[in-house]
């Protein structure tokens, strides 16, 4: 084989020893190795790491499962990943599948869809694309762009945060100069599939802020907008407009049994 080119794998390969750092590396099947070091790995198939993963560029279709940190300059996934230790991404962070990390992850950018788990921050230098089920303790970055479901307990700070939610969510605090939210807007016609999805943010603190289909415990604006359905406990700032189906002030919420509607 010619020094510098791809290592290619057979279709069961068993590897205990940590590639060259600087090769190239490109597998097929299903793969171990206790290390990986190189500048680009590329992976279609199941892939296992008992260790840490460094790799200048890594492309990964399948299922892989990292047992440390993952180190990336660029990262793209389809299928699922694992990683049990802590993901670093300097540049872009694309995924297609299940994400699921167990520890913190942050990257340059990120544009994720599928079900995403963080057990630690899930952080970006600029911006986050999610599209599916996002699982994480708390949110750092700089826009933040969220559609299906979120559960974020505690806070997230970010330059924008514009959310469109259409499955139980759960959020803290969301600290953000503009703030958009829209939940699941109740219609004409009863849902036949089950109950509306309920969503709840405990704090807003904005300079703009937007709210429409959800429930948020108080919302701290200059400038506060109130869509359909919107339920706010408490505002601070200068309630520009509210929908006649909003509401401001205490009130008692339970989801109603199944069958029936509130």
């Amino acid at each position: 084989m010619t020094a510098g080119a791809p290592a290619i794998g057979p279709t069961h390969r068993m590897a205990t020893a940590a590639p060259p750092a600087g090769a190239a590396l490109v597998e097929r099947g299903t793969i171990r190795h206790d290390e990986v070091r190189v500048r680009r790995w590329e992976v279609r198939g199941i892939a296992k790491v008992v260790r840490q993963v460094e790799v200048g560029v890594g492309s990964l279709a399948g299922t892989v499962v990292i047992g440390g940190a993952l180190t990336a300059e660029e990262l793209q996934v389809v299928g699922s990943l694992e990683a049990r230790g802590p993901v670093q991404v300097a540049g872009r962070f694309v995924a297609r599948g299940s994400v699921d990390v167990r520890s913190t992850t942050h990257a340059g950018e990120a544009e994720l869809a599928g079900p995403i788990r963080c057990a630690g921050e899930l952080g970006v230098d600029r911006t986050l694309r999610v599209r599916g089920a996002l699982q994480a303790p708390s949110l750092r970055g700089g826009g933040l762009e969220i559609r299906g479901s979120a559960t974020i307990p505690g806070n997230v700070v970010a330059e924008s945060f514009d959310a469109h939610l259409v499955g139980d969510s759960a959020i803290g605090s969301v600290q953000c100069r503009t703030f958009r939210l829209r939940g699941p807007v109740p219609g004409l016609v009863p849902r036949l599939l089950g109950p509306e999805a309920v969503v709840t943010v405990e704090r807003v603190d904005a300079e703009r802020a937007w709210v429409e289909g959800a429930r948020v415990g108080l919302v701290r604006a200059g400038e506060i907008t109130l869509g359909r359905a919107a339920r706010v406990t408490a505002i601070e700032g200068k309630l520009v407009r509210a929908h006649p189906s909003s509401r401001v002030g205490p009130s008692s919420w339970s989801r109603p049994p199944p069958g029936l509607s509130r």
